[in-house]
């Protein structure tokens, strides 16, 4: 998202800094999360990396001694343990990622609290890296606790001015009245300009 594409839809510069800093503050901590999994797993590939290095050594330098030898296989059947430890946390880490993305598409208020109420075992990841199992959860939840998501705005309930804002309210028979809020009030009962 960028400024200027803001600015072609007509938005004005304080509307354009607020969508800014609402972004920001939905996009800076996923940016973290990938940098964080992305050091993660170059610090993990390089253990692996060195691990089958030390491997390489001790097999050129062992000869035929059988205590090394079986040393070193238990030593290669530990690295492939770890590897595949990795490949599932790895797994586990983006079907997370991806649940919370869909949370956060549904319009989900607090993920967290949604994501407690969400039966992740039941939640798995297609090859083409769509969730099944997730719909159906978010729709129950949608039902039983409609409060934790966003829903749409009601346009058609009536607005009420208080105070001075001269639109009538304030027994000046229309003299003076606010321009704004008589556009305000047309536009949310569907006579915009």
């Amino acid at each position: 998202m960028k400024r200027e594409e803001l600015k072609e839809l007509g938005l004005n510069d304080d509307q354009i800094a607020a969508v800014m800093t609402s972004y920001g503050k939905e996009v800076n901590p996923l940016k973290e999360q990938v940098d964080s999994l992305t050091s993660e797993r170059d610090n993990l590939k390089q253990q692996v990396s060195d691990r089958d290095g030390q491997l390489d050594d001790l097999r050129k330098n062992a000869g035929k001694n059988e205590e090394l030898e079986a040393t070193i296989k238990q030593l290669q059947e530990d690295n492939k343990a770890a590897a595949a430890k990795y490949q599932n946390d790895l797994a586990a880490k983006e079907k997370g990622f991806k649940i919370e993305g869909a949370l956060r598409d549904a319009k989900a208020k607090n993920v967290k609290a949604v994501l407690s109420l969400i039966d992740t075992e039941k939640v798995s990841v297609q090859k083409d890296g769509t969730l099944d199992g997730l719909t159906d959860q978010i729709a129950a939840v949608k039902k039983s606790d409609s409060y934790l998501f966003d829903g749409e705005a009601k346009v058609d309930q009536p607005i009420k001015f208080g105070g001075n804002f001269g639109n009538g309210d304030n027994n000046n028979n229309g003299a003076g009245k606010d321009d704004i809020a008589s556009r305000i009030a047309a536009r949310f009962a569907g006579t915009a300009e």
